[in-house]
Order: structure tokens, then C-alpha cells, then sequence
């Protein structure tokens, strides 16, 4: 589904920070602080933007697509492997 850059809106979060757990101790015994300072660090909308923009789905009904598009081009494909059509593998999403 393509979806038109200008309408996606990033939903930044600070999910430690705001459950107001008092989690300090336990994140500098196990020397995680740096971690969760990270998460609850700046959110880059447009890197963001520009990954999701890209991101496509490939599922089993895709996957089946692309099958039968291949044994419509090529009849004698019928019966046959994805890797014998000449396709990637399809691993399961």
C-alpha cells in the first residue's frame, strides 16, 4: 500500500520516564542507564519517516501472487519450486 510521505505522523513516546518508575537503582547496578538514557533521547521524525515510507510487506498471499504471475508468463512453471521458477524463497513473516 503506498502511503504519501506527507501523511505519516511520528507518535514519539518516553516510555520509562513517563510511568514514572523509579527504576534508577536497578539501571545503574546493571550499568543500563546509558541504554535508557537512549531510548528516552530525541526521536528523529524524518529518518523515521524515510525508513517506513520504504518498508514493504511480503507475506504468503504476496508470495502466492508472485507464483502464479510467474506461471502465467510460463505455463510449463506450473508444479513446479519457487526455486525452480526462478524465484526467492519465500520464508515464512
Amino acid at each position: 500500500m503506498a502511503i504519501p510521505y506527507e501523511s505519516f505522523e511520528v507518535q514519539i513516546e518516553s516510555p520509562v520516564a513517563r510511568n514514572e518508575m523509579n527504576m534508577n537503582a536497578l539501571m545503574v547496578a546493571q550499568q543500563m542507564f546509558p541504554y535508557f538514557e537512549m531510548l528516552n533521547g530525541p526521536t528523529y521524525v524524518t529518518l523515521v519517516k524515510d525508513f517506513w515510507v520504504r518498508a514493504e510487506v511480503y507475506d504468503v498471499d504476496a508470495a502466492k501472487d508472485e507464483e502464479l504471475q510467474a506461471v502465467t508468463k510460463d505455463p510449463s512453471l506450473r508444479g513446479k519450486t519457487r526455486k525452480e521458477m526462478g524465484l526467492e524463497p519465500f520464508r515464512q513473516t
